[in-house]
């Protein structure tokens, strides 16, 4: 090994022992629907959706940015979408509403009139009553 590479590897490593990782991450939950981007702001572009009530791991924040990673996702995340508190919020089902016409009775088609049997006539004589 030369010299230069056995110095980078002590300043990596010394960089590492300096900042753990685990002692500096938070845990924190999206409040609403999240995207995480690729960089501290919202002209970088969108990694992923988290969905409300999701857990994240925060790293550090710049302003109101945080690295964060979830779901083996690593990128940036607005602070406002984050809390330390998890909230876990009621689930609301909207009603499925049904309407039904009225009662009705469908159409029926028009049958002609039947012609009703009537009484016979008597066959004695015209104008003169049957007994």
């Amino acid at each position: 090994m030369n010299f230069r590479m056995l110095a980078a590897l002590v300043v990596a490593f010394v960089g590492l022992a300096a900042f753990p990782v685990s002692a500096s991450a938070a845990t924190a939950y999206t409040t609403g629907t999240l995207n995480v981007r690729s960089g501290p702001g919202p002209g970088y572009a969108r990694v992923a959706t988290l969905p409300a009530g999701h857990r994240v791991t925060v790293f550090g924040c710049e302003g109101s940015w945080c690295s964060i990673r979830a779901a083996g996702i690593r990128g940036w995340a607005s602070a406002n979408y984050l809390d330390r508190v998890h909230v876990v919020r009621p689930i609301v089902v909207q009603p499925h509403i049904v309407i039904r016409p009225p009662h009705y009775r469908p159409h029926r088609p028009h049958r002609p009139h039947k012609p009703r049997p009537h009484k016979p006539q008597c066959k004695i004589a015209p104008g003169f009553p049957c007994k």
